[in-house]
């Protein structure tokens, strides 16, 4: 049975419901209402129980925008890479409950199954970032591996690079040098995603690709945050002023996920009715991403 819901009012239906969650995750993380009644954990179980459904919205919503490609078209592919990228951040929403119910009052290991679905979605968003390109150019075919080799080479490097100033810094300290290189390499790999999204953006000349990447950029930030504290950098703030950034960080994260969810829900909806008018402007799909 169709909906009988406009593409527009679907939208800010979403929108709203997407704004109410990150405004009850701000409420919860502020004011921890939740730790009158009940234990500081549940308060926090509930805060990741949020993320993931955020998580979730974005992973769902992309199956959703995913399946309207058929099995032939290029665009199938560039898109099932992206999306299997954020089930495995789903993966990694889920891993990091499971880890908190066992590691909750005794510090976590160095490197879990946690970073591992971290760093696969960072490889599979990659691939996507490589097949989207290459679709766009023919000289893609021949360069492409090579680019995005060269891509991941100056991420390592930077990472490195980063890891061994945050030492000389003192920053780090009771951390081994792996688990603070691995730590420093997410940042690093959400800018440079990110940017390349943006390029994306450019080269495309139109919003409905590159909508779903922009919300890398946020957790460029966010991750950029969480880190730099998880390593020491909240040394000289007060009190009031890290709990601030924190919550800034963490309310950026969700909506990372939540920007992508939307990305995927406007894409669909121009797939889905041919055109979509949001804001007096229309918007087509080019007919040569079906070729």
């Amino acid at each position: 049975m169709k909906s009988s819901l406009k593409p527009v009012t679907t939208l800010w239906l979403t929108t709203g419901a997407s704004t109410l969650l990150l405004v009850v995750y701000a409420w919860i993380y502020w004011f921890e209402p939740l730790t009158e009644t009940a234990s500081e954990y549940i308060n926090d179980k509930v805060l990741d129980v949020l993320t993931l459904a955020a998580a979730l919205a974005a992973a769902c919503l992309g199956i959703l925008y995913t399946s309207q490609f058929k099995a032939g078209e290029p665009p199938r592919r560039v898109w099932l890479a992206f999306l299997v990228g954020w089930w495995c951040w789903v993966g990694g929403e889920i891993a990091g409950l499971v880890y908190d119910y066992f590691y909750w009052y005794v510090d976590y290991p160095e490197f879990t199954v946690i970073d591992i679905f971290w760093l696969l979605g960072y490889a599979a968003f990659s691939l996507s970032l490589f097949l989207q390109f290459r679709l766009i150019y023919s000289r893609w075919k021949k360069n492409g591996l090579l680019f995005f080799a060269a891509i991941l080479a100056v991420s390592l490097l930077t990472g490195l690079a980063l890891t061994e100033l945050a030492l000389a810094t003192g920053l780090g300290e009771g951390y081994s040098w792996f688990s603070l290189y691995v730590a420093v390499l997410y940042p690093v790999f959400d800018v440079t995603e990110g940017l390349a999204a943006l390029w994306l953006a450019f080269l495309f000349g139109r919003g409905l690709w590159s909508r779903p990447w922009w919300g890398l950029i946020a957790f460029a930030i966010a991750d950029g945050i969480a880190i730099y504290f998880w390593i020491g950098g909240y040394h000289g703030l007060s009190d009031g002023a890290v709990n601030g950034l924190y919550l800034f960080s963490d309310i950026l994260y969700n909506a990372g996920y939540l920007v992508v969810a939307l990305a995927f829900l406007m894409n669909f909806l121009i797939l889905r009715f041919g055109r979509f008018n949001a804001s007096h402007r229309t918007e087509e799909l080019p007919t040569s991403v079906r070729e």
